[in-house]
Order: structure tokens, then C-alpha cells, then sequence
């Protein structure tokens, strides 16, 4: 028999280029069937007394004659079709003000809380029937709410000592009437005034210069008219919402500050380290690769290697000295960014080379550096502002321990969240390590920052193949259901200098390097779809806690097909409301035996999601539903990837058991059982939707009215190794699909 010796394609991912098609799905209303009848009656009598007992309590926590109070709702009731509308009145000067936890936060007049007990009393329409009964209680927000059910003196002791007190991150109490922000402001003064807190000066502005800079180049910080409390003023005025890090003075302030109604949230500040402690002298440095690599911005503790200077791209004003800053940890780090593979070739890694950029930003351990995490997000957005070409940043650091309310999202969390939306960046982040203060090890900040990569850690077996989970990285899940880590890979590896070292910082940067050259290869990257190639390439079926979906490399680039696979990817903008229909999909033959359906296949999808600016319960305001769908052999609908069952479930399951507002939907199923699925047709359909929920708090009123959401999709069928499935779909799709690579044309393998 003659060799076959025709040259190997290399099989890029297709970019689907066909478009869905929008419809409108029936609505109805719940109707009388949503009133919860056996207690309609008892709950009129306990919420009109929650409210007269507000109206007879003093008005220490008003603020231009509002006040918030907490709607708390029964079990029954968590879904957003329950939010409780109708137990609000405009006429009363009532308002739903946010999410709360285990409900919602409500913004009512004081003056006329007796006529609210009244209304309740008496509200006779279907959506205030509805929402009286499934309203548990009315109370005001109080210190064990803000608190997160802990005492001021745990509280108080948690926190950072700084010069003239301790450090503590103040959320502003959302009002939406503009006399309650002016007089929470005025209260802050006050307390200023009075010394009972003290403003930090956080703003930074990055010097000019060409190139690189010199160590000793460090930023500035802006004059004192851009304080912390001036700057969340500002920005609580017009918004209603905003975030600020200052000192309090003594355990009695800060009990103050806690009952005066200006904050409906206040975190202690906690250290900020690398994720694993520097130890011991300066490793000598291994001679780097050359050649053009892309970028990845490298937040760490700086770079000071002299042999890896060449592939410094550029090296940002420092945020903190070199006397404080970790350089061992920041050089590890940077040399694995570089060429992991070539400190570990023992390890089944890719064969990547990068240049970084150096943030000098973390300190080492023990040095005592008081944390300003305000600074520290104002120092990265002004990064972004300078790079805006870098778009894949490695964050191999993390608060020593976890915030105290596991459901909320953190400061950091979340700030790192809005300047990786507003920049188009994709963190890639570290989960943590265990430490004797975090016995629950539970994932520290900011890795459950909604737009990254969170990267946990794993071993390897004597192939140098991924293995078990690390024994000393952290474990999801994420706050509100938020399903983390996203992906893992080896902690324990070599780094420079060729001495080994163990922790998820050493596993953030085999990821982060691999982002960089998937982003670089495609012909129209953003970051949720480079998170979706590289989860689509992860070997789990199922997430889990330690590894999440698992490691995003197998020997294929997440950009390329490997042996007997075909993978789509594309990105599209849907509109809430709307149920899209990718139609006639085809099904590959390849999938088909004895007229089953047998094989493979993944379906991985982003969506960048609304969220909260409080960091609460219920911070996801959009989610994406998605399934791949065929004809069953009956006739019927059935769901290859995906249940479709989010809206259908009861809410607590749905979140639970189903991630329901997770923006990540990640389904991958192996249908190669011994009978297959029946099936008919010769297509099958991609079907999304999203909906959103809490949209009172940004002031809208339809969820239309939010435009159109940006979806990253990545669809990916497997059908055995030596399959033509690649050049199967690629011909069936024809004109819908083309390369989605860069320098890389599709190439149909038509040889049988």
C-alpha cells in the first residue's frame, strides 16, 4: 500500500459569519395566579407594622428625608418576575433604590411612611397583591446588614492600621433623590470636619516619557483638591453610586460612620501581596528567547533581571519604590510570561515566546506598606489609558485573606472589572493560596473580578500531563453564583534561575502567555472571545471548584482545529427581549452512525454583562440562556448542549444547581453512548436569548431599552481523530464561514 504523504492542514477556527434570526417571544402575565393567597392577608398586617414602626423611630439615618430600608422576600419569591413593584408608590415618594440580601433595597419618604402602612393595608391592584405577599418584612438597614452579620469590633480589628486610624472602603448609599446625595455628602464633611475620618489622596498621574524609564521613576500623587472623599462625591452626585477608601479614627467613629445611613456597605481593607511570598536571593537569569512576541502587562512587583531586558516592551512609572517593591516575585513571574516552556520542558507546554511590560505595583511581604487600593486602581486605569494597545495584564497577586461576605463582590473585584470593560483588557488572574487565615479556602480578591481569567493551580503526572488539583490554591465557587476558577494549569514549576517554586502565581502566567498569542492570531479578537477559545479548549465536561474547566492546552492552539474536530467562533450583539436562532447549522456526517448521532461536542458562550455598582446580591443584571438544538427522532426539540431550563427552574435551583447568572455558559456533552441519540433532520439551530433583571436601580424601566449586549460564542464538534469533520462543515457552511485566523486562509482538504 503506497504512504500517504501528503503535508498535515493546519485547520484554523472558523469565524461564522451568519446571522441569527430575531424573535419575539410571548409574554404574559402572572396575573392572580402570582398572589400567594394563604398569606396575602397576614402580610398586610406584618409589612403596614414594619412600616409604622419605621415612622415612629428617629430620623438619625434619614438624608433629605429618605431613608432605605430592606424588602426581604420569601423563598418562593427570589425570581425577578417576583420584584416587588407594586409594594412602591411614586405618589408616596417611593422607590426600589438596588438588590439587597435576600431581597431588594428600597428608597422611602419619611414623611409619608404612615399613608405607605396605609397603602399596604388597602392596595387593591394584582401587582401590589403580588408583591404584599411575597414580601417577608420591611426593616431599616441596619448595622449587622452593613456588616455583613459580624460585629463592629471584628470589623474594626480586621482592618488595615494606617497612620491615623484604619483603612476601610465606604460604598455610598444609593438614593436616587438628589437632596438625600447632597446631604450624604455633607455628612461625610462633617465627619471630616470633625476628624472622625480622614480622606486619602489615591489619585496618581503617570509622568511623560519615551520608552522605557528608569526604577526610580515613580508616579505622582495628584493634589489634594483630588482626595478620596472629593473624588467619590463627584462622582456620587451624578451617578448615585461610588466607592471610597478612607480612614477611620477610632472604633467610635467607625460605629458612627456604620449608623449614620450614608454607607450600605463598608469593608475593611485588607493587605494586598503576591500570591506567593518571595524567599531567598535573586535567582541568576537563563538567556531568554528573541523574535517578535506579543505583549502581556505583567502587575507584579516589578523586573530587575538584566538578561531579560531585551524583552522588556516597556516599563511603566513604578507605583511604589524599589525598597518596598517584590522584584524576585515580579522577575519569576516575567520569565515565566516569557518562555515558560523552555524553563519546564519536562512539561507539556507551548512552544510561546513574550515580551512583557513591567507595572511595578505589589510589595513584598513584610514590609509593612499600607495598602491604598484606591491608588492602586487609579495607577492601572492610568496603565490602560498609556497601553491601550496591551490587552492580556497578569495579576499574580491577591488579598491575604477574603472579604468577610463571601456573596459580595469585592472592591478590587470589581474595579478591576470596570477598567477591564471600558479598556477592552482580560486580566488574567490569580485564585490565591491557602493560608491559617482563610480555613475555608475560599478564593481571595480580585480574583472574583467578573471579566478575567481567574487561574488556579494543578500538578502534573510523570508525563508531564495536567493532573490533580494543587494542594495549596484556593477554590470557587465565585460570589452570586459566579462560577470561578475558570481555568487551571501547573503551580509548581521552574522559574528563572531554574530553582522551582509552587503557588497560583506560577500558573497565571502559562495562561497569560497563551492568551497573548491566541489574541494576537485572530482576525477579530476582543477579550470574552479569547476567554471563550481558551475555556473551549479546557478538558472538563463538568466545572470544578478546584480546577474549574480545567487546562486550554493539549497540544492545539486554541486558535487552530485540532485532528478530527472543527471549532466556530464569533461574536454577535443581542438585544434583551429577543429569542436569535442560528438556523441550519449543519450536522457533520461524521457525528452520524446507523442514523444516530455520536460523538462530541462543546458549546461555550460570554456575554459582558450589566452589573450592579454596589457589589451585592443579585450583582448580574443580564444573562445569557444558550443550547444547541436538534430534531429528536420524535419530532420534538430536544437540546444537544445546554437545558434551556434557567427560566423554568424554581430560582433558587436555577442558581444553584444551574449558574443561572453566571455570564459564562459553558456546555460540553459526550453522546458516543452505546445507542446514540436518535435523531432527524440534517441541521441543527443555536438558540440565545437574554434576559436582565434589577433595572430599576440604573433607572430604566424596559429591558429593551438597554440596546443591543455583546455575546462571545465558540461551538466546537469532536469527531474522532482521524475524521474529515474540518473540511465536512467547512464545505457544508460554504459562504457562512472563513478563517478566523490571521495569515491563515481556510483550506478545504478535499481528498478522499
Amino acid at each position: 500500500m503506497a504512504e500517504d504523504r501528503r503535508t498535515p492542514l493546519l485547520n484554523p477556527v472558523l469565524l461564522l459569519t451568519k446571522e441569527p434570526i430575531p424573535e419575539s417571544p410571548p409574554v404574559s402575565g402572572q396575573g392572580e395566579a402570582g398572589i400567594v393567597v394563604e398569606r396575602l392577608s397576614q402580610q398586610r398586617a406584618a409589612l403596614s407594622a414594619d412600616l409604622d414602626r419605621l415612622a415612629e423611630t428617629d430620623d438619625s439615618a434619614d438624608h433629605g428625608g429618605k431613608l432605605h430600608v430592606v424588602a426581604t422576600m420569601f423563598r418562593d419569591s427570589y425570581a425577578p418576575t417576583w420584584t416587588p413593584r407594586g409594594i412602591v408608590d411614586n405618589r408616596l415618594g417611593s422607590r426600589l433604590a438596588g438588590p439587597a440580601a435576600g431581597g431588594y433595597l428600597l428608597e422611602l419618604d419619611r414623611q409619608q411612611l404612615r399613608r405607605h402602612a396605609s397603602y399596604v393595608r388597602t392596595a387593591s391592584s394584582i401587582e401590589a397583591r403580588t408583591s404584599i405577599s411575597r414580601v417577608k418584612s420591611l426593616k431599616p438597614v441596619s448595622a449587622a446588614y452593613i456588616l455583613h452579620g459580624k460585629t463592629p469590633d471584628v470589623i474594626w480589628d480586621e482592618a488595615e492600621r494606617l497612620d491615623t486610624g484604619k483603612a476601610f472602603i465606604l460604598w455610598l448609599a444609593p438614593f436616587f433623590d438628589q437632596l438625600a446625595r447632597t446631604h450624604v455628602v455633607s455628612t461625610l464633611e462633617r465627619f471630616e470636619a470633625d476628624g472622625q475620618i480622614r480622606a486619602i489622596f489615591s489619585g496618581v498621574t503617570i509622568p511623560p516619557f519615551g520608552g522605557r524609564v528608569s526604577g526610580e521613576e515613580l508616579v505622582r500623587v495628584i493634589n489634594p483638591d483630588q482626595s478620596s472623599i472629593v473624588r467619590a462625591a463627584r462622582h456620587y452626585r451624578s451617578d448615585g453610586a461610588a466607592r471610597a477608601l478612607i480612614q477611620i479614627s477610632s472604633k467610635a467613629a467607625f460605629v458612627e460612620v456604620v449608623s449614620s445611613g450614608t454607607v450600605t456597605r463598608i469593608d475593611p481593607v485588607r493587605k494586598i501581596e503576591v500570591t506567593s511570598p518571595s524567599v531567598g536571593a535573586e535567582p541568576t537569569p537563563p538567556v531568554p528567547h528573541s523574535g517578535t512576541q506579543p505583549v502581556v502587562a505583567v502587575v507584579d512587583g516589578g523586573m530587575t533581571a538584566q538578561s531579560y531586558r531585551a524583552l522588556e516592551a516597556w516599563k511603566a512609572p513604578s507605583l511604589l519604590p524599589d525598597r518596598v517593591a517584590d522584584h524576585a516575585h515580579g522577575n519569576r513571574v516575567s520569565s515565566l510570561v516569557v518562555h515558560a516552556h523552555a524553563l519546564n520542558n519536562q512539561l507539556n507546554l507551548p512552544v510561546l515566546d513574550c515580551q512583557f511590560g513591567t507595572v511595578q505595583a505589589i510589595p513584598r511581604a513584610g514590609t509593612n506598606t499600607a495598602t491604598n487600593t484606591e491608588m492602586l486602581i487609579d495607577y492601572l486605569r492610568q496603565v490602560a489609558i498609556r497601553f491601550p494597545e496591551v490587552k492580556i495584564w497578569n495579576m499574580s497577586f491577591n488579598q491575604i485573606e477574603p472579604d468577610d461576605d463571601l456573596e459580595l463582590v469585592s472592591y478590587l473585584g470589581h474595579e478591576i472589572r470596570e477598567i477591564a470593560r471600558e479598556f477592552d483588557i482580560l486580566p488574567i488572574i490569580s485564585i490565591g493560596n491557602q493560608s491559617p487565615n482563610n480555613p475555608n479556602k475560599k478564593m481571595c480578591p480580585p480574583a472574583d473580578c467578573e471579566a478575567a481569567i481567574t487561574v488556579s493551580g494543578r500538578k502534573y503526572d510523570n508525563n508531564g500531563r495536567p493532573s490533580g488539583a494543587c494542594d495549596i490554591s484556593l477554590r470557587g465557587p465565585g460570589p452570586d453564583g459566579m462560577i470561578k476558577p475558570d481555568l487551571s494549569w501547573f503551580s509548581n514549576v521552574k522559574t528563572i534561575g531554574g530553582s522551582a517554586h509552587t503557588g497560583s502565581s506560577y500558573a497565571t502566567p502559562l495562561v497569560s502567555s497563551l492568551a497573548a498569542h491566541t489574541y494576537a492570531n485572530l482576525k477579530s479578537p476582543s477579550p470574552d472571545l479569547v476567554k471563550a477559545l481558551l475555556i473551549d479548549r479546557a478538558e472538563l465536561e463538568q466545572h470544578d471548584s478546584a480546577l474549574g474547566w480545567g487546562t486550554p492546552y493539549d497540544g492545539t492552539m486554541p486558535w487552530m482545529c485540532g485532528d478530527g474536530t472543527v471549532t466556530m467562533a464569533w461574536r454577535s450583539e443581542l438585544l434583551p427581549g429577543y429569542a436569535y436562532y442560528w438556523n441550519d447549522i449543519p450536522i457533520p456526517p461524521e457525528l452520524v452512525r446507523n442514523g444516530k448521532l455520536y460523538g462530541k461536542a462543546r458549546l461555550t458562550a460570554i456575554l459582558k454583562p450589566l452589573v450592579s455598582q454596589q457589589g451585592t446580591q443579585n450583582y448580574f443584571s443580564t444573562r445569557l440562556q444558550v443550547a444547541l438544538q436538534y430534531s429528536q427522532g420524535s419530532g420534538k426539540t430536544g437540546n444537544l448542549l445546554g437545558s434551556m431550563r434557567e427560566d423554568k427552574a424554581a430560582e433558587e435551583e436555577a442558581r444553584s444547581d444551574l449558574a443561572k447568572w453566571n455570564p459564562v455558559r459553558r456546555h460540553a456533552r459526550d453522546f458516543s453512548g452505546r445507542t446514540g441519540l436518535a435523531f432527524s433532520g440534517n441541521s441543527m439551530r443555536l438558540h440565545a436569548r437574554i434576559f436582565a433583571r434589577d433595572l430599576f436601580q440604573f433607572d430604566i424601566t424596559s429591558q429593551r431599552e438597554l440596546g443591543k449586549q455583546d455575546v462571545a460564542f465558540v461551538l466546537t464538534f469532536c469527531g474522532g481523530s482521524d475524521s474529515e469533520i474540518y473540511s465536512s462543515t467547512a464545505q457544508r457552511l460554504s459562504n457562512f464561514v472563513e478563517s478566523a485566523v490571521l495569515n491563515q486562509e481556510l483550506q478545504i482538504d478535499v481528498h478522499s
